[in-house]
């Protein structure tokens, strides 16, 4: 899976190469971790693309934008697929379902560890503005309820299969657990990596998460993992930067050395588990660091190619 650039992967599905390429892409619509606004990166959202159809994992902020700039169809997305329940990654999911159902883009399939609760959530903001829409409409548009289609992950195993993908959730290691904290949380507060299966490549999103024995197994032989990295120098200087109060900037310290990745970590990951590349994103701190902030630390256990990859990349 070689990446390439927006404008020339296009030309080569107009020129109707794309026959004699691979059937799947990735493009990295959004490489930024994190709740924070950036000028450069948008929050993780990916498209993968199998022939005509393009599955969406995660929806940050901007994910409809970047679709947008993808030059990617709405109604070629109808699988929208979170791998855990953070705002960072479904912040902009309803965006683009509200979008598409002014389109008239339905049925869309959300997936997600609550995805029926987002989907409350959403119908509840959206309904003033269906309402207007639906009395405007000289033809009539299908309710919102009914136009989508909400489906919660419940656990590790196949969450979705059609023609061309199989969908596989492996939960994850970004809520670390202990017997206290597992009491207060919801049954539904899960994060998952997500292993998906097309006719040509086995390509592996991690989620967010921290150091997890779990995914060497999931991981196994996949031609592609895309994972998180963080840079925790990097990170404690940036909350610093901001004047973030030295107790609040503890604790969001050990939540990012707890339950995200160093790029050590994900070398000795990808090595075990003997994936094929290695694809950075979700990057934190995300800023204009030199891409070897992250790819040197892989690079010391892994010994397959290493990309940091950044807004609209488009892998094959």
């Amino acid at each position: 899976m070689k990446w390439t650039s927006l404008l020339g992967a296009l030309l080569l599905m107009v020129a109707g190469a794309g026959h004699a390429l691979a059937q799947t892409r990735l493009v990295t619509l959004g490489t930024l971790g994190g709740p924070l606004p950036s000028a450069t990166r948008s929050q993780p959202a990916n498209a993968l693309i199998v022939r005509d159809k393009v599955y969406l994992i995660d929806a940050g902020d901007g994910a409809l934008r970047q679709l947008r700039a993808a030059g990617i169809d709405l109604r070629q997305v109808r699988q929208i697929f979170i791998t855990h329940d953070h705002d960072d990654h479904n912040a902009g999911w309803g965006s683009i379902l509200g979008v598409q159902w002014d389109l008239g883009i339905w049925p869309v399939d959300v997936y997600a560890p609550s995805a029926q609760s987002m989907m409350q959530g959403f119908l509840q903001y959206f309904a003033v503005n269906a309402r207007i829409r639906q009395a405007d409409s000289k033809s009539g548009k299908l309710p919102p309820e009914q136009a989508f289609r909400a489906h919660d992950i419940q656990g590790n195993g196949q969450v979705f299969k059609d023609e061309l993908i199989t969908v596989t959730a492996q939960e994850n290691c970004h809520y670390q657990t202990d017997p206290d904290a597992d009491r207060k949380r919801n049954e539904r507060d899960r994060s998952y990596a997500l292993r998906i299966q097309t006719p040509d490549k086995s390509i592996v999103f991690s989620g967010d998460t921290g150091r997890c024995p779990a995914l060497t197994a999931f991981a196994k032989d996949a031609d592609v993992l895309v994972h998180e990295a963080i840079d925790l120098p990097l990170t404690r200087d940036m909350l610093r930067r901001q004047h973030v109060p030295d107790p609040v900037a503890d604790g969001l310290m050990r939540h990012m050395i707890d339950e995200h990745t160093v790029p050590e970590d994900i070398g000795l990951l990808a090595q075990a588990a003997g994936v094929k590349r290695v694809i950075l994103t979700h990057l934190v701190p995300g800023g204009d660091e030199p891409d070897a902030r992250y790819s040197d630390g892989v690079r010391k256990h892994f010994k397959g190619p290493v990309v940091v990859a950044r807004d609209l990349m488009v892998f094959d």
